[in-house]
């Protein structure tokens, strides 16, 4: 583990807690999506909703966060 490792990991926690990775939830009715995965290895899941951004183009883009 050298200088360039500890550099590449502190630059993929800060992308991972940045806008649009880490979004707080929005509790209006938006359902949630649960993903999970499994192994002989291991688990995971993740808590995730959909979102519509409309710019003032008009141009509707989908995004789950």
């Amino acid at each position: 583990w050298c200088e360039e490792h500890t550099q590449a990991f502190i630059a993929l926690k800060l992308a991972l807690l940045s806008e649009p990775v880490l979004k707080g939830p929005k509790f209006d009715g938006t359902p949630f999506i649960v993903t999970s995965n499994g192994s002989k290895h291991g688990f995971g899941a993740i808590l995730t909703q959909r979102f519509t951004t409309t710019f003032p183009s008009g141009k509707m883009v989908n995004r789950t966060h």
